[in-house]
């Protein structure tokens, strides 16, 4: 059994990561939102899917993507981000089209544990959801280009290791490129208005250019 962090020590360390974005802020309600301006460009990497398929920066272009970092043994913050965003996906769907509603991908950074049973456990929240992870060097790169970050701990005598990671979703734009952090606490309906919105200024934005 892995040991988890505790909830408030990933959101704490969420938030520090977000104050450390160079970049224009915003906040409505309980959803904290950090911009990057302009958005920033993903790192290169090279993951692979609960199918078995590379997973690369094409994956990404042409619909919107919510991004969530942690680890399938997590009993607290994984279950509940993707289960806050299963119900922004739901609340969406009313007034998006099927086509246009976002993906949402879990990134996992503990793959000796998570790879075996990635696919049961994020068609667990949603069956649409991707779960992806691959070697360690390669989600270091991943997870750290797009401003988060996760740690494996030493195993004790029993083999028990924490796993730390940061709790904030990335909201990656159809020009794969980096558009938003949202930090917990995940409103559900706030998460979805400001999705919306996100696709409402950026086809603006996409027409005047």
């Amino acid at each position: 059994m892995i040991r988890p962090l505790s909830f408030i020590f990933v959101l704490i360390a969420a938030v520090g990561f977000g104050m450390s974005w160079g970049a224009a802020g915003a906040q409505a309600g309980a959803l904290r939102v950090v911009e990057p301006d302009p958005p920033a460009a993903l790192p290169e990497f090279a993951l692979k899917d609960h199918r078995g398929k590379p997973f690369t920066a094409e994956r990404f272009k042409g619909k919107w993507t919510l991004l969530s970092i942690g680890f399938t043994s997590c009993p607290d913050v994984c279950p509940f981000v993707l289960s806050n965003l299963d119900a922004v996906v739901t609340q969406l769907s009313v007034r998006v089209r099927p086509d246009n509603l976002p993906q949402v991908i879990f990134v996992a950074v503990d793959p000796k544990r998570d790879a075996p049973v990635l696919g049961e456990y994020v068609r667990h929240f949603n069956d649409d959801y991707l779960g992806v992870t691959g070697s360690h060097e390669e989600l270091k790169k991943f997870v750290e280009g797009i401003d988060g970050f996760y740690r494996l701990g030493k195993p004790d005598k029993d083999g028990e290791y924490e796993v730390q990671h940061s709790a904030s979703v990335i909201v990656v734009g159809p020009d794969a490129r980096i558009h938003a952090k949202l930090s917990p606490p995940l409103p559900a309906g706030e998460v979805a208005e400001y999705i919306a919105q996100k696709r409402i200024l950026f086809a603006r934005e996409q027409r005047t250019n």
